[in-house]
């Protein structure tokens, strides 16, 4: 039970991992803990070593320094796969445990008003003061370092999710017979059993080492099939040993963790903060390298430094290899080490290669894999753009087959869109946790959500124009949120410069649509002109250029969509967008998030759905109106029932990286 409840700390760590402890012991170097009561929140006592920490590094390097006394052993040479080890000086390979990173930031801890809670983070309220509740009560503190383990969802994208599992001896043989000075990273000559799996040597002394088997794979290694495997490669290798110690452990290779989203008061570090790397598992210089960005701002608030998105590109490359032919992992490695030498693998896993090594590199490995790892990555990164291209596609087919009829089967498909998934998307708001504390739909929660629309709803009656461009605004800050969730963009400065961008863009392309709307709503029309032409081009030339510097792939074919939507009606435009684009992506996080399939979220959203279409059907629909009339009725319940889906969406994105 949380003890202490109304006390509020100055420091709260929510876990006690590597990155916790890097942090502590930075803060300390800089007498930055001084004066302050911290909490350390974490479900395990940490006494156990069951983590090994290593990384390169030169000695003068400011790591080694900080951890010298650390680090339990370091090797000069490190061998690849039964190659002779080779030397990487000025570069040694450290190794660090975990029980000693542990003891050693209990020992700083010791001499600073520290209390420790035995205790499981569920969720963190960022705020003010941060609150951060536990099983049986909540803890308060005034800045939080969250280094729980992320939330995997067993919805992500298994190509490119793995795991590497590890079960590691620390054995002791009865003669001296190992190069205390030569580590081996990775040794295949051992059963692959249909994964990519290598034997790791970190030798102590002449007769103590840690041999691991690691695998590369979806499925974490199995104990008993490790331990056969093991025994028998160092019996094999060495004679007979002597089992000192176990590690065992994973690490999650995933290209889709959560986004780092530090704020001001809560601030995510290890691999929550995206701090391991995927194709490796390596995490220990990110870290340390994030904790450095973190006390050079006064307000112990920097956020943590982005990896170079071309590695982040090679990084998913190499998994889906490991994922979908995990045969080809070992030939794809050893043909890696028989072209490169050992000091530039070290760099490229650096990320500290230019790119004219790295084609170098890749001229030399089986490039042919790496082309269907690349076929694999286009289809998968573009995919939920398929729904809006296939109604773009069918859009201008019917105007070459059926020319006489597009409008009406247009309208049709928008129809059956706006049912199946475009108000259904907005229907399970009440999951999201907004209004309603326990995700159902109760009394608060639709008072509070028809107030909101009610409100919208007046301020259109009495203020048409002032409600239009706030609709647009608000719509344009959603867009963008959503699609900036996909592409792993945290900025909400550019975020909300592309939903603006996507409406300037989509309005100045159609005046004439425009002004039919605003004058259905009573609103003073525009009056048509050359310049707009312009501010479309422009819209969608910003739109292209920031893709290119932000390298998304889907940012560049939405912007080409932006482009193509001057040739399609402004209301059919709007709604392939918004339905088969923005309604798709967003009912994809929340499946995702909720943990449910396709049908299971129908049947969760069917209730508010049908109240939605009742609500249209009695208090918006005008039988004695013509079409665009109704259309413009329409427009204004989609910005009612909008506000508050938006405010929803918003916390629950928010919340989704706080949990």
């Amino acid at each position: 039970m949380a003890e202490n409840q109304n006390k509020i700390y100055d420091l709260v760590f929510s876990g006690f991992g590597a990155s916790s402890c890097i942090l502590i012991k930075k803060l300390h170097d800089n007498d930055m803990l001084r004066g302050k009561n911290i909490l350390i929140i974490d479900p395990l006592e940490k006494k156990t070593n069951d983590k090994t920490f290593c990384f390169w590094a030169k000695e003068t390097d400011p790591i080694v320094q900080e951890f010298k006394d650390e680090i339990s052993h370091s090797w000069g040479k490190i061998s690849f796969d039964g190659h002779e080890a080779c030397s990487i000086d000025p570069i040694r390979y450290h190794h660090i445990s975990c029980e000693k990173l542990y003891d050693s930031t209990r020992k700083i801890l010791k001499t600073y008003d520290v209390e420790f809670a035995i205790d499981s983070v569920i969720n963190i309220k960022d705020g003010k003061i941060v609150v951060l509740k536990v099983a049986e009560g909540e803890y308060m503190g005034l800045k939080v370092f969250d280094c729980r383990t992320p939330k995997l969802n067993t919805n992500y994208n298994k190509n490119q999710n793995i795991w590497q599992s590890f079960i590691g001896y620390k054995v002791r043989f009865k003669h001296d017979q190992l190069q205390s000075d030569a580590c081996t990273l990775m040794n295949f000559n051992i059963d692959q059993s249909e994964f990519t799996q290598f034997v790791y040597t970190l030798p102590f002394s002449e007769n103590e080492a840690l041999i691991e088997l690691t695998r590369f794979g979806s499925e974490i290694i199995n104990e008993q099939y490790a331990k056969k495997v093991l025994d028998d490669h160092i019996y094999k290798v060495h004679g007979e040993f002597e089992v000192v110690d176990i590690e065992r452990g994973k690490i999650p290779m995933f290209m889709d963790l959560p986004l780092d989203r530090s704020s001001k008061n809560v601030v995510t570090i290890g691999s929550r903060a995206n701090k391991v790397k995927p194709s490796t598992g390596y995490a220990f210089k990110n870290m340390f390298a994030h904790a450095e960005r973190i006390i050079k701002d006064k307000d112990l608030t920097l956020g943590s430094n982005k990896h170079k998105s071309r590695f982040r590109f090679y990084d998913s490359l190499l998994i889906y290899i490991l994922s979908i032919w995990p045969h080809f992992g070992k030939k794809v490695f050893q043909r890696l080490f028989s072209v490169k030498e050992t000091r530039y693998i070290l760099r490229f896993l650096d990320e500290g290669t230019n790119i004219i090594e790295d084609i170098s590199m890749f001229s030399k490995l089986h490039i042919g894999i790496f082309l269907k790892a690349l076929g694999v990555y286009l289809f998968e990164n573009l995919r939920p753009l398929f729904p809006l291209f296939s109604l773009t596609f069918i859009y201008y087919l019917l105007q070459v087959i059926l020319p006489h009829q597009v409008d009406l089967i247009m309208y049709a498909i928008i129809i059956i869109g706006l049912l199946v998934i475009g108000i259904p998307h907005g229907a399970i708001d009440h999951k999201t946790g907004t209004f309603s504390s326990r995700g159902t739909i109760n009394i608060y929660f639709l008072t509070i959500y028809l107030a909101i629309m009610g409100i919208v709803y007046i301020a259109w009656v009495f203020l048409p124009t002032a409600s239009l461009i706030a609709f647009i605004i608000y719509s344009a800050w959603h867009f963008g949120q959503t699609d900036m969730q996909d592409w792993r963009i945290s900025s909400s400065v550019i975020s909300f410069l592309w939903g603006i961008l996507f409406f300037i863009g989509l309005l100045s392309g159609h005046i004439e649509g425009l002004n039919s709307i605003l004058q259905s709503l009573q609103i003073s029309i525009i009056e048509n002109s050359s310049v707009f032409d312009i501010v479309f081009l422009t819209s969608v030339a910003i739109s292209i250029m920031l893709s290119i510097i932000y390298r998304n792939l889907m940012w560049f074919f939405l912007s080409s969509f932006l482009a193509l939507s001057y040739y399609i009606p402004l209301i059919l435009a709007f709604s392939i967008y918004f339905i088969f684009h923005h309604s798709y992506r967003g009912w994809t996080h929340l499946r995702d998030s909720l943990d449910e399939t396709n049908w299971g979220l129908y049947k969760i959203a069917l209730p508010f759905n049908l109240g939605a279409v009742i609500l249209f059907l009695i208090v918006f629909l005008q039988i004695d109106q013509n079409w665009t009339e109704n259309i413009a009725m329409f427009f204004i319940f989609i910005s009612c029932i909008s506000l508050p889906h938006i405010l929803c969406m918003h916390f629950f994105y928010k919340k989704e990286i706080r949990d």
